[in-house]
């Protein structure tokens, strides 16, 4: 089972093409988790992109390969394996949030 901490929606996956989609946010980032049909039903298959939020009303986020934490698009083949990146995950954003907090407002990404 995925992780519910920090989870913002679950929703059908936006592009038409099957699957789920997670949406977990800390502080002004998060990760988008997309699981989608695979060929071979005893695969779990995720890609997993950090994201930063633009608004949250309406949904808005943009891909973030800037971090540390990701420079691409990231692939788990188990539910553990996700789990344990979503983990540092979001330790990682607490932080990223307390010290982007600590920049004067035009220092600010």
């Amino acid at each position: 089972m995925i992780i519910q901490d920090n989870l913002l929606l679950n929703r059908a996956e936006p592009d038409g093409l099957g699957g789920v989609q997670f949406l977990y946010k800390v502080k002004g980032y998060g990760v988008t988790a997309i699981s989608k049909p695979q060929e071979e039903l005893s695969h779990i298959h995720w890609e997993v992109d950090v994201i930063k939020y633009v608004t949250e009303i309406p949904l808005k986020y943009e891909v973030c390969h800037t971090t540390d934490l990701a420079k691409k698009t990231l692939k788990f083949y188990s539910d553990k394996a996700l789990n344990e990146f979503l983990d540092k995950a979001f330790k990682y954003f607490e932080e990223l949030g307390l010290l982007e907090n600590m920049l004067p407002d035009n220092d600010r990404p």
